[in-house]
């Protein structure tokens, strides 16, 4: 471990190793305000452990409750003729929607909520919906899975930029224009 000093004694160390491993601050922020507490969606593709992946990046709350509803319908779906008391049993039996790591605006006073600033928290995931990986090797897609999101540990994006790739086969009609992006 390399130990950074600096001649002031009055300033703390910093371990550069440590600096390297943790996630973008600017990635953590876009998910955060943009993903997460405005609930926007946002095309962006990922460079992961030397893998390239694209789709659109949703909030958490979105992937919970898509998990949640995953999860309910599968246990319905095993059941034997089940009784009113049996499918409110099931229902309160999962949450999943509940288990959210960033932090929220309260949603109690509309007008505070208006004059709040939304603020970043610390969080772990990112959560890519439709997501396709483009590199190695074919092009594979999840669009047609039971859960087309994709949770993601943000410590394991080594690269990011705004904007989802456009894949194109060779039986695609396209105008003769150069190269393509």
């Amino acid at each position: 471990m390399r130990v950074v000093t600096f001649m002031n004694n009055n300033l703390p160390e910093f371990d550069l190793s440590a600096y390297w491993q943790e996630p973008d601050f600017l990635l953590i922020d876009l998910v955060s305000l943009m993903a997460n507490q405005a609930d926007s969606e946002l095309g962006v593709t990922l460079m992961v452990k030397g893998a390239i992946m694209t789709g659109t990046l949703v909030g958490e709350r979105e992937y919970l409750t898509r998990v949640n509803d995953m999860f309910k319908r599968m246990a319905r779906d095993s059941m034997v003729k089940p009784s009113k008391e049996d499918l409110a049993s099931l229902d309160s039996a999962f949450g999943f929607d509940e288990m959210i790591e960033d932090s929220y605006p309260e949603t109690g006073d509309a007008e505070a909520d208006e004059d709040a600033p939304l603020e970043a928290s610390s969080i772990r995931h990112l959560h890519l919906k439709d997501p396709m990986i483009i590199y190695p090797g074919s092009t594979l897609s999840f669009t047609d899975s039971a859960l087309p999101i994709m949770r993601i540990r943000l410590t394991a994006i080594d690269g990011w930029m705004l904007g989802r790739i456009s894949v194109v086969s060779e039986d695609d009609d396209l105008p003769d224009v150069g190269f393509i992006h």
